[in-house]
């Protein structure tokens, strides 16, 4: 996959997430989907769970005035056996500009014959520490 058609598919991402259409978002990832946020692991097990959490993080944005999520690939592996890393920073652009802030985070992927999918996420910049233990909370309740 080219690097343009990666940010492409990650801005489509972002407006989906933002726009509330989380059930075709929910649809670019393989479950159970590991999502590894710096100290907290979750383990994201059915595209319903994924549902509730793309909802608390899209409140959580809103909340904070973000009116647009950039995404900035920064580097992408080769692939093997048709699966690969991506990292991205993700830029969250908000109104106030004081409540702009960047998340960074590995995405394991594979081209599938339907697409791109995303099989696990490593958060190693979480730019929204005060929604860690709200997903801590839901990993120990999955």
């Amino acid at each position: 996959m080219q690097y343009s058609q990666l940010t492409s598919h990650l801005l489509a991402r972002a407006e989906l997430l933002l726009s509330g259409q989380f059930d075709r978002m929910a649809a670019d990832f393989t479950y159970p989907l590991p999502v590894f946020l710096q100290s907290t692991r979750l383990v994201i097990a059915t595209p319903r769970e994924a549902r509730l959490i793309f909802g608390h993080l899209r409140a959580a944005l809103a909340a904070r005035g973000v009116v647009m999520l950039r995404p900035k690939v920064s580097a992408v592996a080769l692939p093997r056996a048709g699966r690969f890393r991506v990292w991205v920073d993700w830029h969250e652009i908000a109104f106030p500009a004081e409540a702009t802030r960047i998340s960074q985070v590995i995405y394991y992927c594979s081209d599938t014959g339907s697409g791109l999918r995303t099989e696990m996420l490593d958060y190693t910049h979480l730019s929204m520490p005060e929604l860690q233990p709200r997903f801590a909370a839901l990993a120990l309740s999955a």
